[in-house]
């Protein structure tokens, strides 16, 4: 399977997951996060995602978890 914005379309397409808050990052800081998803409990056609993000930089601080679901 080739994945990447030139890919050919799938079911799936391409998703974005925005967060609360801006980061704003200087070069060579790094974030850290993790990503998970399992199939919705209800629908198991549907996906469950959790996105974490931890942020410690010199212009700012960010520590935040989200849930999205996709229809």
């Amino acid at each position: 399977m080739i994945l990447g914005p030139d890919a050919r379309y799938t079911h799936w397409k391409q998703t974005v997951f925005y967060l609360e808050d801006s980061l704003t990052c200087k070069k060579n800081e790094e974030i850290q996060g993790t990503f998970a998803v399992v199939p919705n409990k209800r629908n198991t056609r549907d996906l469950d995602f959790k996105v974490s993000v931890r942020f410690r930089g010199e212009l700012c601080d960010v520590e935040e978890d989200n849930t999205y679901t996709m229809h």
